[in-house]
């Protein structure tokens, strides 16, 4: 049936193909320390929805009180996601909890993430195309440009008059 040759070659190829496989296996490890809390994930895609929608209603006042449909949930689920995902792999989990208190930290971080997430299309549909350039724009045009003083224009304050008027003697005719 088969020669000792075609055995000898396929025990070769299956030995070979079995190294190869053990080899190139993908496994995923876990950083004890590293995983991010599940509430803390739960409440900044929350947060960051809750925000989404507030910016969405700051451009069309109109959808103030209105169901926002699962289709459109689920675009912003997404962006937050994408934020979060940029977030875990940028900062550990110490060094984020040590700085999630600073405001002006978290709201550079989640800007600037954010503006990353809409250029990568995830809420394509959902707000103006040119959102995200102009997002950008203000995060960099706030700051100062150049030094400029400001003359003391305060009014000279008058002197308060005592408009107090002595009473005037009531005479009584009788």
């Amino acid at each position: 049936m088969f020669s000792k040759k075609e055995i000898l070659l396929w025990i070769v190829i299956l030995f070979v193909g079995i190294m190869l496989a053990w080899s190139l296996k993908l496994e995923a490890t876990e950083k004890k320390d590293e995983i991010y809390p599940n509430f803390l994930l739960h409440n900044a895609t929350a947060a960051c929805m809750r925000g989404i929608a507030q910016l969405m209603i700051q451009l069309n006042p109109q959808l103030r009180n209105q169901y926002i449909p699962p289709a459109i949930q689920q675009q912003i689920l997404g962006h937050c996601s994408c934020i979060v995902d940029k977030i875990r792999v940028d900062y550990g989990l110490e060094e984020y909890t040590k700085k999630m208190n600073d405001y002006l930290w978290i709201k550079k971080i989640w800007g600037d993430y954010g503006v990353q997430c809409m250029k990568a299309g995830y809420l394509a549909g959902v707000i103006p195309d040119d959102l995200p350039e102009k997002l950008e724009k203000i995060q960099t045009d706030n700051k100062t440009k150049e030094d400029t003083k400001v003359e003391d224009n305060k009014t000279k304050s008058k002197k308060e008059e005592i408009l107090i008027k002595e009473p005037e003697p009531a005479i009584f005719q009788g």
